[in-house]
This record gives C-alpha cells, sequence and structure tokens, in this order.
C-alpha cells in the first residue's frame, strides 16, 4: 500500500471516524471485524493515512450509527475533498506536502484571518515585493525555483478577485510596513498597492502602530481558516523558520481566535489604517 502524506482534511476524518467508532462502544479489533477491515487497515484510516472512498465512508458510519446529515455531510466532504488536487500540483517539486495542504485549504476558505509581524502577507504582496523576499531567501541561488515560487504566490492571490471571494481580515504590526523590502522604490509600490486592496468588498486591513507598545502577537505571526460554507474546518496555520505547521486542538484555535480579537481590538480601524499607510508612504 503506498504511503501517503495525510493532509489536515484526512486527519480530521480519521479523528471524527475514531470518536464515531469509540461512541459507539467499539475498539479497534471489534470495529474492523465489523467491517471486515483489518485492524492495521483501520488504524491507518484513523490517523489520516489512507484515503476512503466515499461508499466506503458511507457503509463505516452506517455500521457506527451516525446518520445526522449534518454530520455525515461534513465528512463526506472532507471525504471527497482529502486529497483534492489543484493548479499547484504541478509545484510540487517545489512546495512542501503542507505548503501545497495549505494552499487547497486556502482555495477553498469561506474566511481568512492573517496576523503579520515584520512582513506584508502573501496574499497581499507585489510580485515585486515577493521576489525580493525569495531572493534573499533559501533558494536565491537557484532564479528558475524563485520564478516559480513567485508565480505560485502570484496565483494565490487570484482568488481574491474570486465572484465569492473569501473575506480576508489582515493585521499588520507597524513594523511590517515600515521595513524596507527591496528599497524605497519597491516599498511605494508595496503600500500603494495596500491602498488599492483595501477598499475591496472582502478585504480588511487594520495596522497596530508602535505606539501601541506590546501586544499579544509578538510571538509570531499566524493564520486562522474557516473552510467550507459553514467553516466546518477550521484550522491555525504558524510559520516557522523552516516549516509551516498547524494547531488542530480546538483548545489552540481558540486561543489563536481570542488573540487576533485582541490585536484587532489593538489595532486602529481601517481608516486610520489607511491614513498610517497613506504617511508612511509619504515618508518614503
Amino acid at each position: 500500500m503506498a504511503t501517503i502524506t495525510p493532509t489536515i482534511r484526512l486527519r480530521r476524518l480519521g479523528m471524527a471516524l475514531r470518536d464515531h467508532r469509540e461512541a459507539a462502544g467499539l475498539t479497534l479489533d471489534d470495529a474492523a471485524h465489523v467491517l471486515m477491515r483489518s485492524p492495521s487497515s483501520l488504524s491507518r484510516i484513523e490517523k489520516g493515512l489512507h484515503h476512503l472512498p466515499v461508499r466506503d465512508l458511507e457503509y463505516i458510519l452506517g455500521k457506527y450509527g451516525v446518520t445526522d446529515p449534518a454530520v455525515t455531510g461534513r465528512l463526506f466532504d472532507w471525504c471527497r475533498n482529502g486529497r483534492k488536487k489543484g493548479w499547484w500540483q504541478r509545484y510540487a517539486t517545489d512546495l512542501s506536502p503542507e505548503m501545497m495542504d495549505f494552499i487547497g485549504l486556502e482555495a477553498d476558505a469561506a474566511s481568512i484571518a492573517l496576523f503579520e509581524l515584520i512582513l506584508v502577507p502573501g496574499l497581499l504582496q507585489s510580485e515585486a515585493y515577493a521576489r525580493a523576499l525569495m531572493e534573499t531567501g533559501p533558494f536565491a541561488d537557484d532564479p528558475e525555483r524563485v520564478d516559480r515560487l513567485v508565480a505560485v504566490r502570484m496565483r494565490r492571490q487570484e482568488l481574491l478577485q474570486r465572484p465569492s471571494p473569501p473575506q480576508l481580515r489582515t493585521i499588520m504590526d507597524e513594523a511590517a510596513l515600515r521595513r524596507q523590502v527591496g528599497g524605497q522604490k519597491l516599498m511605494r509600490a508595496q503600500l500603494r498597492l495596500l491602498l488599492e486592496i483595501s477598499v475591496l468588498p472582502d478585504v480588511t486591513i487594520q495596522v497596530i502602530p508602535f505606539t501601541s507598545g506590546a501586544h499579544l502577537g509578538v510571538a509570531s505571526a499566524f493564520g486562522i481558516l474557516d473552510v467550507g460554507d459553514h467553516g466546518d474546518l477550521r484550522v491555525v496555520t504558524v510559520d516557522s523558520l523552516t516549516a509551516m505547521s498547524y494547531r488542530e486542538e480546538e483548545s489552540d484555535i481558540q486561543a489563536y481566535s481570542s488573540t487576533f480579537d485582541h490585536l484587532q481590538a489593538a489595532a486602529l480601524s481601517e481608516q486610520d489604517s489607511q491614513k498610517l499607510i497613506q504617511q508612511l508612504l509619504s515618508e518614503l
């Protein structure tokens, strides 16, 4: 059996099936017998390491006595989209499995909340800004790969132009706007782009000014994605030096959601944030 990298949807599906199995009073061995599967096969499913056909999922849920349409509908969606393929698959040699999983979730998100400390968020970066970052990153000595990674970032931004785009809420520390990535000319263009994007009806851009002092977001940047029409899948993403990681436990999700709310309260209003961006633009 081929080994797959578990996506967030498959992990969530597996966790849900484990919970429903336990709620039905079945051990792993009991359930394997009922489902006519080996315990190891069922264990792989519960760990998100095996992609089920929808018909198999329907059979398992029937044996577990799960009939609520709201529950089964959500699990069917996770099953159908667990190994979803999209345009990003052509960049599989350049992107980590975690990043491809993230792009797939981002493409399906109904709302996206982002907090950035020192950089403009990727969804709001100009091509020149993105390229300047890539050219100082770990792939600086591979111009062709830099070109492909910039292309990925630009392609991701197309979701903001869709007929039904996600609700994008962005909070940036003032440091992200003052850091002159690529020099003054490039930053002037980037700040003008932020002003243009800020008037889109589904985009909110707020800035936490230096005068606010210390705040809850000083530790790290993060994002919160609500995926699906009813926000059935909520995921927190945290970037580190070497990888993107996910926070999927409900307690973590609640903690980051609360932190984002506090950051919104500490930030300037949309209008005052636009004024600050204008001020910084005039200083360049």
